[in-house]
């Protein structure tokens, strides 16, 4: 790769459905300013975000295990407090291997027990490293991503079960013999039982992030077909939101197993130094240019539409 595509812009959309077709909070707990999207809420018990320094771009999703409830947990809360405390850590601990990667999760798992914050929930993050294009991932359970280039999956998570329809989970009960006996028979999953692993990404790699929700509803060669025939060639924010819209759809129609699904579809992109020269200079004269994420400039449609498309620029 040239110094020119030396540095990495990512394009994303994203979509997805609750199982019961409602806001299982009543409210839409999403975020979005200059340097972060965090999507919780409408989904669900699942939840995502995409956040960026100046050296990487960290996505994460965790999807609560519903099983929890029966215990008086809040899956949701889980979730998303997992998602919140993995993105704060991750502007604290730069991630440069797998015992890095851990121990972001070690320190976000022990800040959600001292808030009290009980429940599961499987995991999924990347990191981007804006200047080399190399990838670091973990998982642990049935949230997982894909790396398509050139029309292949060039690199698929593997879900990790431990029965059935029981995948590993990070969770956070209280400390009493009750849940320290196992006597609830809920799984209590480390960091140290997921996968990580790393690599390279090149200019033109799509990366698809999601929940089991889409991931037990589709086979990859459905998934992979929607993406080839409706992203357009130039990945533009509107064309990743309407194949993230289909793929959501499909899964939910095809009615394999009933769940919340959440999808993240990103692009690379290099960023050429014309444009990154042009964004210093000009984020010095305009505060409303110093954005590092930009709406698309449709300005006129409905906000709800908008505040899906974005792309993240160094």
């Amino acid at each position: 790769m040239n110094e020119k595509c030396s540095i990495m812009e990512v394009k994303c959309g994203w979509d997805g459905i609750a199982k019961q077709r409602l806001n299982s909070i009543s409210i839409d707990q999403s975020k979005f300013d200059h340097q972060s999207i965090f999507l919780s809420g409408p989904y669900g018990d699942d939840v995502a975000a995409i956040k960026q320094s100046n050296e990487q771009i960290f996505i994460g999703l965790a999807d609560g295990v519903s099983g929890c409830r029966q215990h008086g947990f809040d899956p949701y809360e889980f979730a998303h407090e997992l998602i919140d405390q993995c993105c704060f850590y991750s502007d604290e601990d730069r991630i440069h291997n797998g015992s890095s990667m851990r121990g972001l999760i070690h320190r976000s798992l022990r800040s959600i027990e001292n808030k009290s914050i009980y429940g599961s929930a499987t995991l999924c993050l990347l990191s981007i490293e804006k200047t080399s294009s190399r990838f670091r991932s973990f998982h642990l359970g049935d949230s997982g991503f894909m790396i398509i280039r050139s029309n292949h999956i060039i690199y698929r998570s593997i879900p990790q079960y431990h029965r059935g329809s029981a995948p590993f989970q990070l969770s956070s009960f209280p400390k009493n013999d009750f849940f320290y006996l196992n006597k609830t028979r809920l799984y209590h999953d480390k960091p140290s039982d997921g996968h990580y692993d790393e690599g390279h990404l090149q200019s033109g790699d799509l990366i698809l992030i999601a929940s089991d929700g889409l991931f037990d509803n589709l086979y990859e060669d459905f998934i992979l077909q929607i993406i080839q025939n409706h992203l357009d060639n130039q990945c533009s924010v509107e064309s990743l939101q309407n194949v993230c819209q289909i793929l959501v759809q499909s899964a939910s129609h095809a009615r394999i197993k009933r769940d919340d699904i959440l999808v993240l579809l990103c692009s690379i992109v290099p960023s050429s130094p014309l444009s990154i020269d042009s964004i210093s200079s000009s984020s010095s004269s305009s505060s409303s240019s110093s954005s590092s994420i930009i709406v698309d400039p449709h300005e006129d449609e409905d906000e709800d539409e908008s505040l899906n498309l974005f792309i993240f620029e160094d």
